[in-house]
């Protein structure tokens, strides 16, 4: 009788984690093939084009996340289309985004002359201290152990716990939270929101604390609803199932000490040097990609290496992952299968 639960575990464990996620919410689809075409007009500096995609992606989703906000706004201040920028840099507001005090001052002349909209969205203080008490709860042992997570195994087994599935009764009780409910003060630069770390630590391979709750049935709904971008969602589905599905190609850092070694990818970005499972992996990985919203890896990882320049635009949450190795040795021989961008013609 153990036995057939053990393979019964090992097949139902099997089945989830090769599950295709799947965005089907037909005008969030359309919306993000616009998104993601205006991004790439980014990167080769067709902004007119870019923002006349993202006007009509905005016509898709009533609610745009924060980072095409950004984009349509940057570009449009560029562009000379200031009406349309003021629109979108005033639902940034409405969001709780901080400008540098004479951002408005600089780049709308004359601002007796556009109309300030009311905001559409209402921030839930309460849904937000509770969250970021969540994350207060996430980080505590973290902060105090400096690293050493081994050292507070059992206290971060527990706060993990607590925190997971206070979260998860939240989730459920009152909708995935982003930011037109929470707003932007407890996101970073990038968007990326506190309480997603919550979800980041129920990793399924995690060595220090076990897995409490598997959040992808709410980040599958999140993503039809609009709450949550692809690649957050991506992400965040490969870290709760152990799975490498939803991204290949990064930009790596090496940190030792002080110093930091960047910016390098894998040579695999060149199509010479991959071998035949490397291709194959690349198109499973396009394939799980496309199915919640995602451009290729390849597409993906031209607009990080464009970033790395113009930090005015937001495409990814993550777009840079560092490694720290205590014996240079072992660095020296990971890099060997890695291209220094400086290196290559970008």
């Amino acid at each position: 009788m153990k036995n057939i639960l053990v393979f019964l575990f090992i097949i139902i464990n099997f089945l989830a984690h090769a599950q295709d996620y799947e965005l089907i919410n037909q005008d969030l689809i359309k919306y993000y093939e616009l998104t993601n075409g205006a991004e790439n007009k980014i990167i080769t500096n067709d902004l007119s084009v870019a923002n006349k995609l993202y006007k009509e992606a905005f016509q898709k989703l009533k609610y745009p996340h924060a980072k095409d906000l950004q984009n349509s706004m940057n570009i449009a201040i560029k562009i000379g289309d200031f009406q349309t920028a003021y629109h979108y840099y005033q639902s940034l507001k409405c969001l709780g985004k901080e400008f540098e005090n004479d951002f408005a001052a600089d780049n709308f002349k004359n601002l007796d002359l556009y109309k300030v909209k009311p905001c559409e969205n209402k921030i839930d203080l309460q849904y937000k201290k509770s969250l970021d008490s969540l994350y207060e709860i996430d980080q505590y042992y973290r902060k105090l152990s400096g690293g050493n997570y081994g050292a507070y195994k059992k206290e971060l087994t527990k706060s993990d716990s607590t925190a997971s599935v206070q979260l998860l009764k939240l989730i459920q009780k009152k909708g995935f939270p982003n930011e037109y409910n929470i707003g932007l003060n407890s996101a970073n630069k990038m968007f990326y929101q506190k309480f997603y770390y919550i979800i980041w630590h129920q990793l399924a391979t995690n060595l220090y604390s076990s897995q409490k709750v598997n959040f992808s049935n709410e980040i599958v709904k999140a993503l039809n609803n609009g709450k949550v971008t692809p690649d957050v969602a991506g992400q965040l589905f490969d870290l709760n199932n152990g799975t490498k599905n939803y991204s290949f190609f990064k930009i790596y850092q090496f940190v030792k000490g002080e110093k930091t070694d960047c910016c390098y990818i894998s040579e695999a970005i060149l199509p010479e040097k991959r071998a035949a499972e490397v291709n194959t992996k690349i198109k499973e990985i396009n394939r799980k990609r496309k199915l919640i919203g995602l451009t290729s890896t390849e597409e993906e990882i031209q607009k990080s290496i464009f970033f790395l320049n113009n930090k005015d635009y937001v495409f990814t949450s993550i777009t840079i992952e560092g490694f720290q190795f205590k014996n240079n040795n072992d660095a020296e021989s990971f890099k060997k299968y890695l291209l220094k961008l400086d290196d290559i013609n970008h």
